[in-house]
């Protein structure tokens, strides 16, 4: 175990992607699961408050710990096992999705549902129930971890695999390695769409899902197991320019329709709105003068005959979207796919780049309303942006 007290030595570990700064008094970074729970039992037993510090990839302060020690998995990066014939993928908490899919890669497999950020921990994905760019064709990662290891905060070590343990409406009353767990869910009533505020709660519900989503407050993940997918035929991917706001929003409403009457199975919609553009210029001269708004988009084909039918659809609706075509991208091989996918990504960046430059912390939110209140709740968030008078972008999964 590396134990460092200095504050030069971990200054990097106050601090995410959001520029928030944080202090702690010691860094743990345990090589096993046995160091974890001795650390555990330690700040318990010691009242010391402790952090979970994973891929520090997040933009929320998650992993910004504000006092007491801070619990680093950046050691637990070992691929236990991918069985090819079940399709799943067992795998210490500290394995990069990156990592995971070069290796999945090998076996013709992949995790389609994979978050945004490549160089996010799996431990760090799934306590934070992360979705990311695919998320409108796939959900989150909730839906496809099968099992976990976690440490508790008593120390004790809870193997849980779905479908073996559920509540009694939100009451939970089980045997684990002869010792017994008796708690109650929260009552609250989760929301009809996406939302990752406070515990995962629904009557009946299973085990597993009580940590998926908890940020490690509830315990630390040290390995996990994850179902995964066949990697598709092919893929291509969209970058839609609009003269016009109003375009793109209706066009992503039409796309939005279609995968709710099950008419088209996109992986991905992203939408950026013209300050989002105006960031990206410097570096995208390809983003046409007089666009003021662009929708992103990634389409799966299992065979040719489904490619060429979705390419052949997606170019139909880009042409009656009022879309800039002659500038617009449909890319279809591995380079110019990198490079859509590199412009989304590098928006992102380009942000934090922006608030370091100027000493800024971001304020960021992440709305989730029903299809039919969107557009009232995104002319909200831009009027009160306009009105506020500070610098802002739209941009994200729509």
């Amino acid at each position: 175990m590396l134990i460092k007290t200095q504050l030069e030595e971990f200054r990097s570990y106050l601090e995410d992607t959001s520029n928030l700064k944080g202090c702690a008094a010691t860094l743990y970074i345990p090589q096993t699961k046995e160091e974890i729970f001795s650390i555990v039992e330690e700040c318990t037993r010691k009242n010391i408050p402790y952090t979970v510090s994973s891929g520090h990839t997040g933009t929320t302060g998650g992993c910004v710990p504000l006092q007491g020690a801070i619990i680093s998995t950046e050691s637990f990066k070992k691929i236990i096992d991918i069985d090819k014939n079940r399709k799943t993928a067992t795998v210490e908490s500290g394995v990069t999705l990156d990592d995971l899919e070069k290796e999945t890669k090998k076996f013709d497999l992949t995790l389609r549902a994979r978050p945004t950020e490549s160089l996010a921990f799996t431990g760090g994905v799934i306590s934070t129930a992360a979705s990311g760019v695919r998320g409108f064709g796939y959900g989150s990662i909730r839906k496809y971890v099968i099992a976990l290891e976690v440490v508790l905060p008593t120390g004790e070590i809870l193997n849980i695999r779905r479908g073996e343990v559920f509540s009694k409406e939100r009451d939970f009353d089980f045997e684990h390695k002869g010792k017994h767990f008796k708690f109650s869910m929260p009552s609250y009533t989760m929301p009809s769409v996406k939302s990752q505020a406070g515990y995962f709660s629904t009557d009946f519900m299973d085990l597993i899902d009580v940590f998926i989503g908890s940020e490690g407050t509830l315990g630390i993940i040290v390995s996990a197991q994850i179902l995964l997918q066949e990697i598709p035929f092919k893929t291509f991917d969209g970058l839609v320019f609009f003269k016009r706001d109003e375009d793109a929003l209706a066009f992503a409403a039409k796309i939005k329709e279609l995968q709710l009457k099950h008419l088209l199975h996109a992986a991905s919609l992203e939408f950026f709105d013209v300050f989002s553009l105006e960031l990206l210029k410097p570096e995208y001269s390809f983003i046409p003068a007089g666009a003021v708004a662009a929708v992103y988009f990634e389409q799966e084909a299992e065979n040719a005959r489904f490619f060429q039918l979705f390419l052949e659809q997606w170019a139909s609706l880009i042409e009656k979207s009022g879309a800039l075509v002659d500038a617009s991208i449909l890319a279809d091989t591995p380079s110019t796919r990198e490079k859509i996918f590199e412009f989304r990504h590098r928006l992102p960046q380009r942000i934090n780049e922006f608030l370091r430059s100027t000493g800024q912390l971001k304020a960021a939110t992440d709305i989730a309303v029903p299809h039919a209140a969107f557009r009232r709740m995104y002319d909200f968030y831009r009027e009160t942006a306009q009105n506020s008078k500070l610098a802002y972008v739209n941009f994200g999964h729509i």
